[in-house]
């Protein structure tokens, strides 16, 4: 038989009070993050592993593309179609022309794992003045030579005064646009404003000048290294 106490209600005894409920939803919570954070960083890292490693499979058909056609694709806008617009310096990567696999948007750009299309620049030098851009036109590399040929974009270290010099003189830069599109900090717009700086420093999550765009390009040393072995260069 059971008792009730006078005083105490049949509903007090067989539920939980609402003290009592928050303390466990409390708990289940710092327990569910204390997983979901881990989570969280780990599959951040994935995406930036597999971003570079697309980055990097670009670079290489874009060396592949100078060896067999003697000169660099023209980088694709939204309307240009697959043959990209060689009057344009920045633009994004002309996947079909290069013939590497991944994921595309609507526009039928590539885009990394973040869904935003790849940044694709290539220098426009007219180093030998005979009025056809170096890099993008049929045997432009081969007329300016290796002492006149050179790239125009330099990367630094920050946008604001580029204190350390990372390089100078690339003639091909590849950019990620990382996770965030929105409230990009002055390093991040650097990379994508159409001029010919760029910015590639550590990943910086933490406070107002934050950073993770992937920055990848062709140095002027490894550019010539594979062109004197394509016999592109004497």
């Amino acid at each position: 038989m059971i008792v009730v106490e006078e005083g105490r209600s049949l509903k007090k005894m067989h539920g939980f009070s609402l003290l009592e409920v928050s303390i466990v939803l409390l708990i289940m919570g710092m327990l569910l993050s204390s997983v979901l954070q881990p989570f969280g960083a780990q599959m951040a890292e994935r995406q930036r592993n597999q971003t570079k490693t697309e980055m990097l499979e670009i670079r290489s058909a874009l060396v592949g593309y100078v060896a067999a056609n003697h000169r660099f694709p023209c980088p694709l806008t939204r309307v240009s179609g697959s043959n990209g617009d060689c009057s344009r310096v920045h633009g994004f990567v002309p996947a079909a022309a290069l013939g590497v696999d991944g994921s595309y948007n609507d526009d039928g750009l590539l885009i990394d794992s973040w869904g935003q299309p790849y940044l694709y620049s290539v220098s426009n030098g007219d180093a030998d003045a005979d009025g056809t851009a170096d890099f993008t036109s049929v045997g432009g590399m081969q007329r300016a030579g290796m002492q006149l040929l050179s790239g125009e974009f330099e990367i630094c270290d920050t946008a604001a005064s580029c204190s350390r010099l990372r390089a100078n003189q690339v003639a091909v830069v590849l950019v990620s646009t990382g996770s965030k599109m929105s409230a990009r900090s002055n390093d991040e717009r650097e990379n994508s404003d159409g001029d010919n700086r760029f910015v590639s420093r550590d990943i910086d999550q933490v406070g107002d000048d934050q950073f993770d765009d992937m920055v990848v390009w062709l140095s002027e040393s490894v550019l010539f290294a594979q062109l004197i072995q394509a016999r592109v260069l004497p």
